[in-house]
């Protein structure tokens, strides 16, 4: 994983606008399943986030392939349900970084 990855936390709603407003990402609904092992999306054990993955945007492309990958941040005092970001296609961190700069 790069350590260019900034390790904040992110509400859903600042997650969504993002992926809703990306021309590539399969669709702005995320995959949501809990407890997605990493081995079984990420091929190359460099990009493989610990811990299971629970949002997941994919690519608009053939191979389906993982563009974000974000885990719930577990804190009972957020009103808002908080996730950190544990893969990003490097093609979208220059946008996310510019959408979370803002």
């Amino acid at each position: 994983m790069s350590n260019s990855i900034p390790q904040d936390r992110y509400t859903r709603s600042t997650i969504s606008t993002f992926a809703s407003n990306q021309q590539n990402i399969a669709e702005s609904a995320p995959l949501i399943e809990q407890q997605i092992k990493p081995e079984e999306l990420f091929t190359d054990a460099s990009n493989q986030p610990s811990g299971p993955i629970d949002l997941l945007y994919r690519f608009n492309s053939d191979q389906q392939k993982p563009a974000l990958g974000f885990q719930q941040v577990d804190n009972e005092q957020d009103e808002e349900e908080m996730y950190s970001l544990v893969y990003i296609d490097p093609s979208l961190l220059e946008a996310w970084q510019s959408h979370i700069s803002r």
